[in-house]
């Protein structure tokens, strides 16, 4: 951990260092998406009350709650009335902010979080293409949306990076007025001091394998998305080179077809991007993009909004 901590100091404002550092030794409390697909909202949380399960709603987020470690909410989750969700994962699609009847593809699909929850925003409506490379996975996530209740979906499975559409090249592929691009990445916000499994296998050279395929599933993704269209890129990790870095590739790569917007995620304490790392200097750009603050309660992220044209 000592060439990380090293590394994650050059990240993390001076005055916020010490909190940040102890989050990384506390494990996060347990918390909760409701599934509005097929339970309400209100019924939910008194049912978790009769049961006398304490309930800590989320302001920012109404579909959203910490329960106490020790709940016990199988008779929930097994129905696909309540998905276990870490609070900072349902981030980038609330910065997506997908609506009813649209056509949204999610790059990098599984285990079905993200998607789910971009379902439930839409109520089932319009149409979710879904990617996903590893078969064991592709698996999961077909059970995830099932037992969520997810009818709006299609899955492909494969990489990402070789996607074409549903035709099956560019010229005649689907334009889509959103796309997730969560990409897998080093995993630095879901580090733990007291597990060794978070970690070990962390390296400088993990960083930038996961970097080049960052940046073909990035690429490949903006392909689909329609001219006025919103593209959210987001990982679980501090590294500037998989973040900002990735951000500012891809926005010389389609020369100036993209541009960055301002993520309002109000209620989300954040710290700001980088403008550069290890002599190289980032599009200014990149100054939009939002990174979560680790606290007591979320795990650090980072989250760009690009948006086509315009």
């Amino acid at each position: 951990m000592d060439q990380f901590s090293e590394r994650l100091r050059s990240i993390i404002p001076e005055g916020q260092w010490d909190a940040v550092l102890k989050t990384f030794s506390a494990p996060k409390p347990f918390s909760i998406r409701i599934n509005t697909l097929k339970a309400g909202l209100k019924d939910i949380f008194e049912q978790l009350e009769k049961h006398k399960i304490v309930v800590q709603p989320m302001i920012w987020c109404p579909y959203a709650a910490l329960l106490e470690p020790a709940a016990n909410i199988e008779e929930w989750t097994s129905q696909g009335f309540i998905y276990a969700q870490g609070l900072s994962s349902l981030l980038p699609v609330i910065a997506l902010d997908p609506q009813p009847e649209e056509k949204i593809l999610d790059m990098c699909a599984a285990p079905g979080s993200k998607t789910s929850q971009i379902a439930a925003l839409m109520n089932n409506t319009g149409e979710i293409i879904c990617v996903e490379n590893i078969k064991d996975r592709y698996y999961r996530l077909r059970s995830v949306l099932d037992l969520l209740g997810v009818k709006n979906v299609r899955i492909k499975l494969m990489d990402a990076r070789k996607f074409r559409g549903e035709g099956g090249s560019f010229a005649s592929a689907q334009r889509f007025d959103r796309v997730l691009v969560d990409v897998p990445c080093s995993s630095e916000g879901k580090f733990k001091t007291f597990d060794k499994k978070t970690f070990q296998y962390w390296s400088p050279r993990k960083i930038r394998e996961m970097v080049r395929k960052q940046r073909g599933i990035l690429l490949n993704a903006t392909r689909f998305l329609k001219e006025g269209g919103t593209l959210i890129y987001s990982t679980c990790t501090f590294a500037p080179e998989e973040n900002e870095g990735i951000v500012d590739w891809v926005l010389r790569k389609t020369d100036g077809a993209f541009k960055t917007v301002p993520i309002d995620l109000p209620g989300i304490a954040q710290y700001p991007a980088k403008t550069g790392w290890l002599n190289r200097t980032f599009n200014e750009e990149v100054k939009k993009c939002f990174r979560v603050l680790p606290t007591e309660d979320m795990e650090g992220f980072f989250i760009a909004k690009l948006v086509k044209g315009g």
